[in-house]
C-alpha cells in the first residue's frame, strides 16, 4: 500500500494545463427533486466529470455534514461496489480497473461512520493508458439513508497524502460546482 500510495503522490506533482470539472446530482427512490431528499429513503449521490485533460492519477474526496442531522446509514447492497457494503459505486471505467489500472479505484472510508460529517475519498493511478477527454459523465456514487429532517451539505474535502483534489500528470486542481444543499422530508 505503501508503494501505490507514493506513486500517487509522484504523479500529482507537475505543472497545471487543463481543466477538469466535478458536480453532483441525487438519484434514486430518496430523490424527490433536484435538491430535496425523502426522509427514511435510499439516495443516490452522483458524482458527475467532465475531464479536458489526459491524466494518469486522480484525487477527490466529499464530506456530508449537516447542522441538524446526527447521523447518516450506508445502507448496503450487493451489487458491485468499490467498497464492503457495496454501496459506494464506479461507473464508466472507474467500476474497474478498466481505466485506473494499478488497482482500480481506492475508496478511502476511514472517516465513513455514519455519524456526520462523513468523509469519503477516492483515488487512482492508470500505468498503462491516460484517462481521456470527455463530455460530463456519472463517475462515482455512494448511497445514504437519512431519518431525520434537515438540511445536508456535501461539500468538497480531502484525504492524505496530497491534501487537494487533484488530477495529474500535468497538476490540475479540478472545479467544483459545490457546495451543495439538500433538504431532507
Amino acid at each position: 500500500m505503501k508503494k501505490i500510495t507514493f506513486s500517487i503522490a509522484a504523479l500529482l506533482l507537475a505543472a497545471s494545463v487543463s481543466a477538469t470539472t466535478i458536480s453532483m446530482k441525487i438519484s434514486g427512490e430518496g430523490a424527490v427533486n433536484d435538491s430535496t431528499i425523502a426522509k427514511g429513503k435510499k439516495v443516490s449521490f452522483d458524482i458527475y466529470i467532465e475531464n479536458e485533460g489526459n491524466y494518469k492519477g486522480f484525487t477527490l474526496g466529499f464530506k456530508v455534514d449537516s447542522k441538524d442531522i446526527k447521523t447518516a446509514v450506508s445502507p448496503e447492497d450487493k451489487g458491485n461496489g468499490l467498497n464492503e457494503l457495496g454501496n459506494i459505486k464506479g461507473h464508466n471505467g472507474f467500476g474497474d480497473k478498466s481505466l485506473w489500472d494499478l488497482g482500480g479505484v481506492y475508496v478511502i472510508d476511514r472517516q465513513w461512520d455514519g455519524e456526520l460529517p462523513d468523509v469519503l475519498g477516492f483515488g487512482g493511478v492508470s500505468k498503462t493508458k491516460p484517462y481521456k477527454p470527455h463530455e460530463a459523465e456519472k463517475k462515482l456514487s455512494f448511497e445514504l439513508i437519512f431519518n431525520e429532517s434537515g438540511t445536508i451539505v456535501v461539500d468538497s474535502s480531502f484525504f492524505p497524502p496530497t491534501g487537494k483534489w487533484m488530477f495529474a500528470p500535468p497538476s490540475v486542481n479540478p472545479e467544483w460546482n459545490g457546495p451543495y444543499l439538500f433538504q431532507v422530508k
